[in-house]
């Protein structure tokens, strides 16, 4: 069952496939800030899934991060995702990601509860 305050922390390992420079940023080999927000999302996302019913998953609606410091490909970060707020089916989230303890990426991400089967007939 969902409830404020609940947590879950997930480490990487920072890839070559994941830098700014292979996102058009030429030359600049550090963690690119869409993968940093990938990162965070999937972070929340897990802490979500645990908790839900079948059939159940969530989808992210808002992101509002700040990228702090650079990370270099080898690192190993750490983000943690705190549930702060449930209104209904929206679920907001505290992301913090380290490196050696120190913040190098923080902020909000927000999470609706969808029934998947649902949503995915409303595509077609």
């Amino acid at each position: 069952m969902l409830k404020e305050e609940l947590s879950f922390k997930q480490e990487k390992i920072i890839n070559s496939n994941e830098t700014a420079s292979l996102l058009g940023a030429v030359g600049i080999e550090v963690f690119s800030t869409p993968m940093l927000i990938a990162f965070m999302e999937h972070t929340a996302y897990k802490l979500a899934q645990e908790h839900l019913s079948p059939g159940e998953t969530t989808v992210g609606v808002v992101v509002n991060i700040e990228h702090l410091k650079p990370n270099k490909v080898g690192d190993k970060i750490l983000c943690t995702a705190t549930l702060k707020k449930i209104e209904e089916k929206k679920l907001t989230f505290d992301v913090v990601v380290t490196f050696n303890d120190e913040i190098m990426g923080k902020g909000t991400h927000v999470r609706y509860i969808i029934n998947l089967e649902k949503f995915l007939n409303k595509i077609k």
